[in-house]
């Protein structure tokens, strides 16, 4: 069954700058979301690379926990909205604009910078999955990429971050990863 124009919507504005994506059956029988044909995965972040320390991986936890509280609370609203202004205002409390504050909140941070981990964390993981490397719910047709999108997915993700920060997120991906997935498939179709 397709996403929805809206759940297309939701990743796009999820992914900050992502592409949208349409859903296919893998063999098992499990949802997977893929680029659509002809679009190219995310960018890295160009942004200044933040050092990335448990603490601060404890607050991107936290703040990506806080946010996916809030989408599951704006897809109720939805769901149970009466008029089609409700449902619209509702969907919108969904999208990162709403989120990403809340978000910043719980993890006790500024909102710019908690956006930036959050971007620099969500590619990091974004480009494992594309890559087979972690179990998450991303897949892409390696052969409708363009050449910038191979070459990024065939580097190392962790390759511009230092060091210490490569070993710190490596050390929490098993804690960390799931809660990105929940976030993904959350807003990629819709709950």
């Amino acid at each position: 069954m397709p996403v929805t124009i809206v759940a297309a919507a939701i990743l796009f504005i999820a992914c900050a700058g992502c592409t949208g994506t349409s859903e296919t059956s893998n063999e098992s029988g499990a949802n997977q979301r893929t680029a659509p044909s002809g679009q190219s995965a995310p960018p890295a972040s160009s942004t200044r690379v933040l050092e990335l320390t448990s603490d601060r991986l404890d607050a991107y936890e936290r703040g990506l926990k806080r946010e996916i509280e809030a989408v599951r609370a704006a897809q109720q609203r939805s769901s149970s909205a009466k008029t089609s202004q409700e449902r619209g205002e509702a969907i919108q409390a969904s999208f990162e604009h709403a989120t990403i504050p809340q978000g910043a909140e719980a993890a006790g941070l500024p909102a710019d910078e908690y956006r930036q981990l959050r971007e620099m964390v969500n590619g990091i993981f974004q480009t494992l999955d594309f890559q087979g490397k972690i179990e998450g719910p991303l897949s892409m047709d390696m052969s409708r990429a363009d050449a910038a999108t191979k070459e990024r997915l065939a580097r190392d993700p962790f390759s511009d971050l230092s060091p210490s920060s490569a070993t710190a997120l490596r050390a929490q991906l098993d804690r960390l990863v799931p809660v990105w997935i929940e976030y993904i498939n959350l807003t990629a179709v819709a709950g």
